[in-house]
Formats: structure tokens, C-alpha cells, sequence
């Protein structure tokens, strides 16, 4: 088990994120345009590659751990970032039934629904330099 790992929301969840490993995501799906996506929580920058993953961006970090290092948001970590790759393919659980039902009525309804999910690998982990600059980012731990 290593001792880097960090705890971010998104999709209105909370995530315990380690490095290297897979997660799958719900909302990504449907929150997905064609060039890129600004979210409280996360941004896509989709590449135009298609060999390449797209890179997201989530902002919303609120427990970061490395080795002996511990910082903690109140409620979130302003200086830090978490990088991943949006890896393609769409994945669907097992299908859900939903069954309705009116007794003496002759009133049936069954319903299936699959949840759509597509999963994400986390990559590398940034600080932010400048209070101001978004984009000045110094990479703090490689392989993330």
C-alpha cells in the first residue's frame, strides 16, 4: 500500500484516490462536449488524438496525503490539483428492473435501466505556484 493518496469530490461524491489505479466515474458521460468542459469540480481538455486520453483537471481536492506529509482542506485544498486520463470506452453495469404495480387495478409496468460509467486513471498531482496564476502549476509528485 503506498502512503500518497487523496480524497476529492466529484459528481457530488467523495473519491479515495490512490496513484496508478482506476476509477469508474458516473456523470462523465452526459457532462462530455465536443471541445472542452468547465465543472466546479473538474475540466476536461479533450485531444484531438485519438491514441491520446483526454487529460481532466479536478480542482476540488480535500485530504491530500505524501509519505509523512498531511494537508487538509477547510473545506478544499486551494493549492492543489489532481491530473488524470479519461480512458475511451463506455462500460454499463447489469441492468437495474423497476417493477409497478397497482393491485386490483390490471396496471404493470416494468422498467430496466443501465447505468453508464467510463472510467478514469489518475496520473500525477500539482501545487499551484501563483495565488492568481491558474496556469502556473509545479508538478509535485510524478506517477500520481
Amino acid at each position: 500500500m503506498t502512503n500518497t493518496y487523496s480524497i476529492i469530490e466529484s459528481c457530488g461524491r467523495q473519491f479515495w484516490v490512490e496513484p496508478q489505479k482506476f476509477y469508474d466515474f458516473y456523470d462523465f458521460r452526459n457532462r462530455r462536449p465536443n471541445k472542452t468542459l468547465s465543472s466546479k469540480s473538474f475540466k476536461i481538455q479533450r485531444s484531438e488524438d485519438i491514441l491520446q486520453a483526454d487529460k481532466i483537471l479536478f480542482d476540488q481536492v480535500l485530504i491530500l496525503t505524501h509519505e509523512t506529509d498531511v494537508y487538509l482542506g477547510h473545506p478544499f485544498l486551494d493549492d492543489f490539483r489532481v491530473e488524470a486520463s479519461l480512458l475511451p470506452g463506455i462500460r454499463k453495469q447489469s441492468k437495474l428492473y423497476v417493477f409497478k404495480m397497482r393491485s386490483k387495478k390490471r396496471f404493470r409496468r416494468k422498467i430496466g435501466y443501465r447505468m453508464t460509467s467510463q472510467r478514469i486513471k489518475f496520473n500525477s498531482l500539482y501545487r499551484k505556484v501563483g495565488s492568481k496564476l491558474k496556469n502556473n502549476l509545479e508538478f509535485l509528485v510524478k506517477g500520481y
